[in-house]
């Protein structure tokens, strides 16, 4: 290998080095388990982002900084949907990093990865942005603003971390926790989406419709009395007594058609539907009923919390 060869290498070298360096003042570590070390990262005005399936603990949460500072933090809630937890840290004097252009990554672009641990310090991971796209949901039933897959190596201890572009922004959050097979990076979007609404209400709301639907094909003589383009629905299997489905007298055999203006074809779509802002809301519903179109307001409840 020519020496010229042997410095560029050298200077990629030193430059992913002085990229983590930079970037480990928006990371923290979090005493996530009795024996166990995760990465969280600062949000703002001292909120903390953290996976939720790697906080394995109530109460009182340990977290430390690069530049020293170890302070307790308190849950402020979990939305797992979205693998999701935002500690609150007062007296956190850490900056959160700069974000990127969520609308300006691509597929192939470098994407590092910067943990942080009690013991060693700094982590890092090199990979690539594997896929891009934009709004989906997940397997848990939350929704992400943006998607994007790592086609990287994630260390146990950096769940939780930064997930940053060769100039140092912050894409997101890695978390092995949302898909099967490989990591995502949770927008930055996402994150302060589900830490506005944790300030506000100091809850993460699901709205609670009270149906057990299955995924039916609109028939084609059906689908020019519906809006254009609908070919799929939802059909009510079962109605829950006292709840905002029968008090708005939908009944067994209706096809879901739509639910505050938005198509309803899979429960993907109902769910994004009964988001948390809709909480208390009176909405329309286009149901087709005896092969008819009908329109019902319904007024949206709040999903109980599931006891453990």
């Amino acid at each position: 290998m020519s020496s010229s060869s042997l410095t560029d290498l050298s200077g990629i070298s030193q430059a992913l080095v002085d990229l983590i360096g930079r970037s480990t003042h928006g990371i923290v570590a979090i005493k996530a388990a009795p024996y166990r070390v995760t990465s969280g990262l600062v949000l703002r005005d001292g909120l903390v982002a953290v996976a939720d399936h790697a906080l394995r603990r109530e109460g009182r949460v340990s977290v430390h900084t690069s530049a020293g500072q170890e302070l307790s933090a308190t849950i402020l809630g979990r939305d797992p949907g979205v693998d999701l937890a935002i500690l609150k840290a007062d007296g956190l004097t850490a900056q959160p990093l700069p974000a990127a252009n969520a609308e300006a990554l691509k597929p192939g672009m470098l994407a590092a990865v910067v943990g942080l641990t009690i013991d060693v310090g700094p982590s890092a991971s090199l990979g690539i942005l594997g896929a891009v796209g934009g709004p989906r949901g997940t397997w848990r039933g939350g929704k992400l603003d943006h998607f994007f897959r790592l086609d990287v190596n994630l260390y146990p201890s950096q769940s939780g971390a930064a997930v940053i572009t060769a100039e140092g922004q912050l894409i997101g959050m890695a978390t092995p926790g949302l898909l099967r097979h490989s990591a995502v990076a949770l927008p930055l979007k996402t994150m302060d989406r589900v830490a506005e609404e944790l300030v506000r209400n100091g809850r993460i709301r699901h709205g609670y419709l009270g149906v057990g639907v299955q995924p039916v094909r609109i028939p084609a003589n059906l689908r020019s009395k519906v809006e254009a383009g609908t070919e799929s629905g939802l059909i009510l299997l079962n109605v829950e007594p006292d709840s905002p489905a029968e008090a708005a007298n939908l009944q067994v055999g209706d096809i879901l058609v739509s639910v505050d203006g938005r198509t309803v074809g899979d429960i993907e779509d109902l769910q994004a539907s009964l988001r948390g802002d809709v909480v208390g809301q009176t909405v329309r519903a286009l149901v087709i009923r005896g092969g008819e179109p009908a329109t019902v307001s319904i007024t949206i409840a709040e999903r109980a919390k599931k006891e453990n």
